[in-house]
């Protein structure tokens, strides 16, 4: 395993993989910036967001789209020009956390509290939206911490973690509709580990990055039985992604905690 980035994030997140251009793109939620990172050569690129930024999901134009504290934004990383596209979280306590297109291209993105989740009066308040053609709805409601969004390969069933509930929940889902029904959950975060972000590989598992955890462990989404383990050097472990000519390099977020002096870093580990 290798450090591919650092810049004193408190709280790196939502690794995606662009494909054409070999690039990673994360953020740093805290710090209000996107970041733009070639992993092989080291060159890095920002882009500051206008408050804390949950997510951003790569187009198929090329172009960003970005949840950020002021509203949902497209983003062109060539030019840095951005513009706003809407805003459909009222609630001021809440920002967006975690994000992903479905197959046909709606724009899935949670919220959660600003503020810790087991203060009362926060909990519960979550959701989770869908965004396509300027309208939106609200796919799930009374989440605590809206998370990790994946698809299978065929786009009929939805993956979905909300965080305090160690789980992940599948969901049929309506490519025609955008609209979702639970199913069944798949998997238990048995240990100190929460689940946090999350990704689906070539082969239809699933690599559930654990906050507090120390690690990614893939799953197989049939048996709910843990099939590999990669041990990250830092305990807050945020999301990861599969990237690369051969999709075999999954890249690793991180947030900082205490003597976690790696915390907040972007790893690469090459899987076998």
């Amino acid at each position: 395993m290798e450090i591919v980035f650092y810049a004193g994030s408190s709280l790196l997140e939502g690794p995606i993989w662009d494909a054409n251009n070999k690039l990673v793109y994360c953020v740093s939620i805290e710090q209000s910036l996107i970041y733009q990172i070639d992993p092989y050569s080291g060159k890095v690129q920002s882009y500051p967001t206008f408050g804390n930024v949950g997510c951003v999901a790569l187009l198929k134009n090329g172009n960003l789209i970005s949840a950020e504290k002021e509203g949902i934004f497209n983003i062109n990383p060539k030019t840095k020009e951005k513009t706003y596209l809407t805003q459909f979280e009222s609630d001021v306590n809440l920002r967006y956390n975690d994000g992903r297109f479905d197959p046909v291209g709606r724009f899935l993105v949670g919220t959660k509290s600003e503020k810790d989740y087991f203060v009362e009066e926060e909990v519960g308040k979550g959701k989770l939206f869908s965004y396509h053609n300027g309208v939106h709805k609200v796919l799930l409601n009374d989440l605590l911490i809206s998370n990790g969004i994946g698809f299978s390969s065929n786009g009929e069933k939805m993956y979905f973690i909300d965080t305090p509930t160690k789980k992940v929940a599948q969901y049929e889902y309506n490519l025609t509709t955008g609209d979702i029904l639970f199913e069944k959950y798949i998997v238990d975060i048995d240990g100190n580990g929460w689940p946090d972000g999350m990704c689906v590989d070539l082969d239809g598992n699933i690599w559930v990055a654990e906050w507090e955890g120390g690690r990614i462990r893939k799953w197989d989404i049939n048996t709910g039985h843990v099939l590999d383990e990669v041990i990250v050097p830092c305990s807050r472990v945020t999301s990861c992604c599969l990237g690369g000519d051969d999709f075999r390099d999954l890249f690793i977020t991180t947030a900082k905690h205490e003597n976690d002096f790696l915390g907040g870093s972007l790893f690469k580990h090459k899987l076998n």
